[in-house]
């Protein structure tokens, strides 16, 4: 009987064990489905617009519950709403839709000019948006205040020594100019990750601000926005 009892507890204990490091990993299913849903209500509340939980989420490093959204209206965008321990809420819903944007208008020019770069995509700083919504309407990339805060990055896998810097610089100022007619808040980084072996040649990568776009007017220009490294 003892031995039964004592056999009991420690399975009892280990169960308990088990749920602990479940739940610290995965979350509490329960709150993960109750949060997910109050984040959809205030999101639709926030933007005035619906929404589709596309699945619910647990960060298990900052303990905060939250999930993945989809607008009704644009069925190519995901974002993700988070609700921290603090009761905070966060969302990326106006950063996805800049990066939408951006992939759209400005994306495929810049793969047009740098066609032989490994690495062409839209950049944003996260967190952003939240100073950018006014009255739950959000402004496009184009209008945003911040202009530091978007870029379009652009990396080839060789290192900047071995390169044409005349050609890249050319390439550069055509993609600056192609960016002066669409927008002032986009900025680029032109980069060059240096193969295994090379770590002794000069390095560096261009970076131009979307603020410093509009006081480019010469190829020249160009290569005061390099930095080495």
């Amino acid at each position: 009987m003892k031995k039964k009892i004592v056999l009991g507890l420690f399975l009892v204990a280990i169960i308990a064990v088990c749920l602990y490091l479940f739940i610290s990993l995965f979350g509490n299913p329960i709150k993960k489905y109750t949060v997910s849903q109050e984040l959809l209500n205030k999101l639709e509340e926030k933007y005035d617009e619906k929404f589709k939980l596309v699945k619910s989420s647990y960060y298990w490093k900052l303990g905060t519950y939250g999930g993945v959204y989809q607008p009704e209206k644009n069925k190519n965008i995901q974002f993700t709403a988070e609700k921290y321990q603090t009761g905070n809420v966060s969302d990326y819903y106006p950063e996805e839709i800049w990066l939408y944007e951006m992939e759209k208008e400005l994306i495929p020019k810049a793969k047009e000019i740098f066609s032989d770069y490994d690495q062409v995509e839209a950049s944003t700083v996260w967190g952003i948006g939240s100073d950018e919504v006014k009255e739950g309407s959000i402004p496009t990339y184009k209008d945003i205040s911040n202009d530091n805060a978007l870029q379009i990055i652009i990396r080839a896998k060789v290192a900047y020594s071995d390169v044409n810097k005349e050609e890249v610089e050319q390439k550069i100022f055509t993609l600056v100019q192609f960016l002066k007619e669409k927008t002032n808040t986009v900025g680029l980084m032109v980069a060059f990750d240096s193969p295994e072996g090379a770590a002794n040649k000069e390095d560096g990568f261009y970076n131009i601000e979307g603020v410093n776009i509009r006081d480019i007017s010469n190829v020249s220009d160009i290569n005061k926005y390099f930095i080495k490294l």
